[in-house]
């Protein structure tokens, strides 16, 4: 084994850990925040901020020009001007975020004005405009945040941003719980939010060494950015599409507490699938880029080896989740959010394609940015028809929801397909996956028989 790849594999396993680490602390800072958000917050703020949240979360993608991936990608050394230019562009987008959530904002109070919202929808709320234009103020924060973040992660170095992660977090949740207790609205979420990213911006240039920022673009930096950055764009504004169409949708469908429990559902699972993807996002393209100055048979047997943990958690945690989410929800919650386990059973199915979808960074680390852009069509197009399907030909909100948690398979298979030309894949491990999901099914079988036996 050569010192290089020895040298990769050590970084692979220091990042998997602290991601490990903060995992962990996500995991039991989440655990603290149900016990305690839950008892100080009724499910129908939940629905009102999902509402604001997915706002933003579309906002932000459709002007993403992937700047944490560009530094990442980019060839030779990263210059100091090629940073600035990055942060200058990467606050004028917070800039215009900042008014677009304003003026829809605007719009929705217009319309609550004209009483064109029931009056259990989410939409009805009179928080909600005010809460969408603070949080799109708060992202000029966050885009103000040191590219330096980014030039660690380029080298791999994730101490000191899993203690920015873990600090943030913490921090977060202090003032959220301090903020509930008090105000009992969304407002303790969304000023909870400021507070995390207020001390984001603070710690980025505190604990990060790097250039100083100051306003700048440079011509030939900015065009680097757009030609790369279109692509990047169109594939963040499909996966927008995707990822958010199912709270734009069910927003205007859903009773505000309903939404509240579908948005806590999705919070549920969004523990592991972030978790898996973090790790991915942080070593996937430095792993690839690697992987594919190696041999054919080199890259399958490291691929998988990659992939093993991926498909280990993403099992292992669709099986158990399955059986033991009603039992989850019932110690972690009160009565007001038993309807949060059924969602949550059906959502788990979505993890289990995490395996397939790693080969996106494998494309990403060739630069092929106008492929994966195409291919995200994919993944928007089978969620809108789906949901165009599921409420206005069957009128089922469970077919929308299966719609919801498989939405990305034909994606994953097109990948497959690909990864088979490339032979990058083994047909038979792509389906490990679905054996550790048993193995979580037997698990969660067992501790349910035990818990029943121990009450």
């Amino acid at each position: 084994m050569s010192v290089q790849s020895t040298g990769l594999r050590a970084k692979v396993m220091t990042s998997t850990k602290l991601s490990t680490l903060q995992f962990a602390s996500s995991i039991g800072l989440r655990l603290v925040s149900t016990l305690v958000l839950t008892r100080l917050l009724a499910p129908e703020v939940y629905g009102v901020f999902a509402i604001v949240l997915v706002y933003l979360y579309v906002f932000e993608m459709f002007s993403d020009l992937g700047i944490r991936s560009l530094i990442l990608t980019k060839e030779g050394e990263v210059e100091d001007g090629f940073l600035r230019t990055c942060w200058t562009v990467s606050f004028l987008r917070g800039v215009l975020i900042a008014l677009v959530s304003a003026l829809v904002a605007g719009v929705i109070a217009t319309l609550q004005g004209m009483e064109v919202f029931a009056a259990d929808n989410p939409y009805a709320a009179p928080d909600l405009p005010w809460a969408l234009f603070a949080l799109g103020a708060t992202v000029i924060l966050s885009s103000l945040q040191s590219p330096a973040v980014f030039m660690y992660e380029r080298e791999m170095a994730f101490g000191k941003v899993t203690i920015l992660m873990i600090a943030m977090n913490v921090f977060g949740l202090i003032v959220t719980v301090i903020l509930a207790y008090y105000l009992r609205s969304v407002w303790a979420l969304v000023l909870g939010n400021v507070a995390r990213a207020s001390l984001m911006l603070l710690l980025s240039f505190l604990l990060f060494e790097g250039p100083k920022m100051r306003l700048q673009l440079d011509r030939a930096h900015l065009a680097l950015v757009i030609d790369r950055g279109k692509w990047i764009v169109g594939h963040s504004i499909l996966t927008a599409l995707s990822q958010s169409g199912d709270r734009l949708v069910l927003g205007f469908m859903m009773s505000s507490t309903t939404f509240g429990f579908y948005y806590i559902a999705r919070q549920l699972v969004d523990v592991v699938l972030k978790f898996l993807m973090s790790i991915d996002m942080r070593i996937g393209l430095q792993v690839f880029t690697h992987l594919h100055k190696s041999s054919t048979a080199e890259f399958q047997r490291n691929y998988y080896r990659y992939r093993l943990f991926f498909d280990a958690i993403a099992g292992l945690s669709t099986g158990m989740l399955i059986i033991l989410a009603p039992l989850i929800i019932r110690l972690l919650f009160d009565d007001r959010y038993q309807g949060v386990a059924p969602i949550t059973q059906t959502l788990i199915w979505s993890v289990l394609l995490v395996g397939p979808l790693l080969l996106r960074s494998a494309f990403s680390a060739e630069r092929r940015f106008k492929e994966m852009t195409l291919l995200s069509i994919v993944s928007a197009a089978t969620l809108w028809i789906g949901l165009g399907v599921s409420f206005f030909f069957l009128d089922s909100i469970e077919a929308a929801l299966i719609v919801i948690a498989l939405h990305r398979l034909p994606e994953a298979m097109i990948f497959i397909l690909l990864g088979g030309d490339r032979d990058w894949v083994i047909v038979w491990r792509e389906f490990l996956g679905f054996g550790f999901c048993v193995i979580g099914l037997l698990l969660g079988w067992g501790t349910l028989l035990l818990w029943s036996a121990l009450a």
